[in-house]
């Protein structure tokens, strides 16, 4: 499918594509750019990629496609390392979590978005973070999010959409402001709420016992609190204006619940955990 990738940051997601496209041979060669040389070397030694350079003296200019794989924060300072050396007909994409902020980037950068720009998000993340936890069918059965811009051109989105499909991906296509807008209630409000849980229990006085005697479910709920703080403050403010909702609104309902506990409202409540129960087993089973 592509004689050189160029992957802009190997870590979990990037990293898992490149497994993929090497398995199923679908490249030549893989190139993977970064600041960080050892990570670099390291992901060149795990064979994820096939040789590596400094993002400061990169030279795209082979590239047939290149994958941004960088803090969505970080997508303004990458184009500009590498718009001077980027083929027009050079495939440009990305996995960030937030699109609206990635498409005014690249808006910034290049002046008027490039025709062969197709921004894209995997929903197939972890915790975990980093290429040493990469893997091959990371992306099998999931989802995967495109968000063409009015300049995308339609062979452009053909070969992304293309790419996705080819290591299992099931590819939707969304406005940003959609993908923005879902992305914020479905995954970055849970993040958020695990993360507030963890550091309420934590100001408690019996914060030890607590977490000495959390069961499995507390641990299940709240994995997603391990995640990279880093990653998730630039994504918090990139995606602000949604996510302020999303939390608004989650707040509204806690006072709900907080009132039919309160007043002992015990149909009301029932009815309330019953809902909830309900949709999270019929949506559940949909997939």
């Amino acid at each position: 499918m592509f004689d050189n990738v160029y992957l802009v940051g190997v870590g979990l997601i990037n990293g898992s594509l490149a497994k993929d496209l090497k398995r199923l041979e679908l490249v030549r060669v893989i190139t993977g750019l970064g600041r960080d040389h050892e990570r670099l070397a390291g992901a060149q030694s795990a064979g994820i990629i096939d040789r590596f350079a400094l993002l400061k003296e990169a030279d795209v200019a082979d590239a047939d496609l290149v994958v941004l794989g960088v803090p969505v924060a970080k997508t303004a300072e990458v184009l500009a390392a590498i718009q001077p050396s980027l083929a027009p007909e050079a495939l440009l994409t990305d996995v960030g979590s937030t699109k609206g902020s990635v498409i005014q980037a690249a808006e910034e950068v290049f002046g008027k978005l490039p025709e062969h720009f197709v921004p894209g998000h995997p929903i197939a993340g972890s915790e975990r973070i980093g290429y040493e936890h990469a893997r091959e069918e990371l992306f099998f059965e999931r989802r995967v999010i495109l968000t063409p811009t009015e300049n995308t051109n339609a062979e452009a989105l053909q070969r992304i959409r293309a790419l996705w499909q080819s290591v299992g991906a099931r590819v939707d296509e969304l406005s940003a402001e959609q993908h923005d807008l879902i992305l914020s209630a479905t995954s970055h409000l849970p993040h958020m709420v695990a993360y507030t849980l963890v550091n309420y229990l934590e100001h408690k006085p019996e914060a030890e016992q607590i977490f000495d005697y959390a069961a499995a479910g507390f641990y299940d709920f709240t994995r997603i609190a391990s995640s990279s703080p880093a990653m998730w403050t630039d994504i918090c403010l990139a995606n602000r204006e949604q996510l302020l909702v999303s939390i608004e609104g989650f707040g509204e309902l806690l006072k709900e619940l907080h009132s039919l506990i309160s007043d002992r409202k015990e149909e009301a409540l029932y009815a309330f955990l019953e809902q909830a129960k309900h949709l999270r087993d019929h949506n559940s089973a949909k997939k």
